[in-house]
């Protein structure tokens, strides 16, 4: 084949699936979308496919028996033509699938965009997001989570849970299995640490805080879920934290840092819009707890509402101020640690040198460890259980500010590390 044909052949069929990929994103719910994307452009490519084999398959060298075969077999220009053929067909075909699926199963298109780019992209990585979209979608929409509420002792069985709070924590958490394969086969390491290590950690943390606000928002009012305020606990939340959870992997799978990135305008530009989505999503567990302070508030045992407005809020207020610390210090440590100091196992955080990253730890979690402390409270009178998770918010908080304060100073772990 001569290469000005071959090139004009690989020049249409990427604008045949092109025009079906955009039919399928633009006009999902027009019938000649589905039928020119899902049937008349594959059906064009994959007579392309055939002629291309029929007329050239006597030219190859290799097979499918080993990567070295499989190598020799795409040496040739014509063959290799015809396997990106073969790519921009199926994956066509499985996008306009996926999309009828979707459609019947109420999804919103909102929700396909990113399974269709991943499947034009990547094929199977889109399948994979449709399926963890589903899922998430399954467990909530029956009831699952409900029936596992019941089964729990008294004071849990009122709680009830936000479905897209609950879906997108599911979400996260099932998200955390193939990053933490890609943990375990993947040997390369950034600034020592194994480049997923940072998005498994992430992942772990954002479906806690997911799961937490799932749980903790219909406790508050309708008249706030409907509000500015209480809309933006849901969607907007959950954008901004995935949004932080697809740049820091999207670098780690290049083995380059997501924090602290100068390299370029854009990544100035992506490290900015991050930071601004950490005190968005961080100042969201304020706004929940001014909802939870409402008089029109859901019924709760008095310490209950405490401990849940002073961890929220702790929350916010410290969140953002050890992540604005974090921000402008230019790194995680204050020192240099040699190459074979001593951290803690996971988390790696430094014992040698000042680490801010333990206290924003301690600020992200104040809004579940405070009402843990309630729990065990509970058995108190209720006038000492007040005073009591009075106290254990105020030390909690100073706890978290001698860290910050030590990490400044060099100090690891408040100077016992």
């Amino acid at each position: 084949m001569p290469p000005s044909i071959g090139n004009a052949a690989f020049s249409g069929a990427n604008l045949l699936a092109v025009c079906g990929w955009l039919l399928l994103i633009a006009a999902p719910r027009w019938r000649a979308s589905q039928v020119l994307a899902g049937l008349a452009i594959p059906t064009l490519l994959s007579l392309g496919y055939l002629v291309l084999i029929a007329v050239h398959w006597h030219e190859a060298r290799g097979g499918f028996s080993s990567l070295d075969d499989v190598a020799a077999l795409f040496a040739s220009r014509p063959l290799l033509l015809a396997g990106w053929v073969h790519y921009l067909a199926f994956d066509l075909l499985t996008g306009a699938w996926l999309l009828r699926r979707a459609q019947r199963e109420g999804l919103p298109h909102w929700a396909m965009l990113p399974v269709l780019a991943l499947t034009f992209l990547f094929g199977p990585v889109g399948y994979l997001l449709y399926r963890l979209v589903a899922t998430s979608r399954d467990i909530v929409a029956e009831d699952r989570i409900p029936r596992f509420l019941a089964r729990l002792p008294a004071p849990f069985r009122a709680l009830e849970w936000e479905p897209r709070l609950g879906a997108a924590g599911i979400a996260m958490a099932l998200l955390a299995i193939p990053t933490a394969l890609a943990y375990a086969i993947d040997p390369r390491l950034f600034n020592g640490d194994p480049v997923w290590l940072k998005p498994l950690k992430f992942e772990i943390s954002i479906a806690v805080y997911l799961f937490s606000f799932a749980l903790l928002l219909p406790l508050t009012s309708e008249a706030f879920q409907r509000s500015r305020l209480g809309r933006f606990t849901v969607w907007p939340v959950i954008g901004l934290l995935f949004f932080e959870l697809v740049y820091i992997a999207w670098r780690a799978s290049r083995a380059e840092a997501s924090h602290y990135n100068a390299d370029g305008p854009a990544a100035i530009a992506l490290y900015s819009a991050m930071g601004i989505a950490a005190v968005l999503f961080t100042a969201a567990s304020g706004i929940l707890a001014y909802g939870l302070a409402r008089k029109d508030a859901a019924p709760l045992p008095p310490i209950l509402r405490r401990s849940l407005i002073l961890g929220l809020g702790l929350t916010a207020v410290l969140g953002i101020l050890s992540g604005a610390t974090l921000s402008g210090a230019g790194g995680h440590t204050v020192g240099t640690p040699l190459p074979t100091a001593a951290v803690i196992p996971f988390f790696g955080w430094s014992l040698s040198v000042g680490d801010l990253r333990p206290a924003h730890f301690l600020a992200l979690h104040a809004m579940q460890i405070v009402p843990g402390f309630a729990l065990l409270a509970s058995p108190l009178r209720p006038a000492v259980a007040l005073r009591a998770v009075d106290a254990f918010a105020l030390a909690y908080a100073c706890l978290t500010g001698a860290a910050l304060v030590a990490a400044l100073n060099a100090r690891p772990l408040l100077g016992i590390g």
